[in-house]
Parts: structure tokens; C-alpha cells; sequence
């Protein structure tokens, strides 16, 4: 964390200097050593952090190809007038190790075309959705079993 700051430091100023480089230097240990202190953090939570990192890039590709996915069955049911769209309020329960993980997942519904998460309550959701089809199966979606291997 300390090397990325520093490098942050350079980056920001533009060039590279002694003088910049060692004043980084100094400014970086001191804001490293405040969230050692104050924060928490520490370098077995940063190696935490870099393990965990693949697994949220993946989720984050997820959420992207949902978000394309959700987006054309939206378009499929504005474009085809035939369809009765059928709206739904789904209520479902999904317990996390880690409390994080539910605003994360209620978030990520509520990025998804169709689909917004109206209360979350602990570890209770309620979610309104577009159609039925696209409440079927929201307890068990994609992002639940990425944020329960996150976990591991």
C-alpha cells in the first residue's frame, strides 16, 4: 500500500525529483502508519485484499454481462407490445459470513435492468422486478454464488 501511494505521489506530480521522491516518501509512511494505527490496516489484511482481488474482478465482469443480459430482455419487453408484462415483489433471505456482501448484492440487483432493490432489512431482501421471469431464481443468481466463494 505504501509503494502504491508512493507511486501515486510521482504520478500526480508529474515528474520525478529527489526531492519529490523522498517528501513522498516521508508523506507515504505517515499516512501508512495512520491506517496501521487508526484504521485497521495492516499488511496481512493488504495481503488479504490482493488475494481477494481476482475473485472481485470476476464479479465485477458478472455484473457486466448481466447488466447486458438484463438490458435485452428490458428492450424485449418494451419492443414487443404482445407481452404482458407482469410485475412482482419477491421477498428472499440470503445470510452472508461477512455483512458487506449484502449491500454488495443488494446493489447489484438494483444495477440490473428490470430489477431494484426496495428495502433490505439484515439479511432480508425485497426486490421488485419487471416481469415474474426475472424474479425467478434471484435468491440463487449469479452474484450470490460469486459473493459466497468471495467469502472463502
Amino acid at each position: 500500500m505504501a509503494f502504491l501511494l508512493l507511486l501515486f505521489w510521482i504520478i500526480l506530480n508529474g515528474k520525478f525529483t529527489w526531492e519529490i521522491f523522498t517528501i513522498g516518501a516521508l508523506i507515504c509512511a505517515a499516512l501508512y502508519l495512520f491506517l496501521y494505527r487508526f484504521v485497521g490496516y495492516s499488511p496481512k489484511r493488504e495481503l488479504e485484499l490482493i488475494k481477494r482481488f481476482p475473485r472481485a474482478l470476476l464479479y465485477l465482469l458478472i455484473l457486466i454481462k448481466e447488466v447486458i443480459v438484463a438490458n435485452a430482455h428490458v428492450i424485449y419487453y418494451i419492443y414487443n407490445s404482445k407481452l404482458e408484462v407482469e410485475p412482482r415483489v419477491v421477498t428472499f433471505s440470503r445470510r452472508f459470513k461477512e455483512e458487506h456482501h449484502n449491500a454488495i448484492l443488494a446493489e447489484s440487483i438494483t444495477l440490473t435492468p428490470g430489477t431494484i432493490t426496495v428495502h433490505l432489512e439484515g439479511s432480508h431482501y425485497t426486490v421488485h422486478c419487471l416481469d415474474k421471469e426475472m424474479g425467478k431464481g434471484i435468491n440463487n443468481s449469479e452474484f450470490v454464488k460469486q459473493l459466497k466463494k468471495m467469502e472463502k
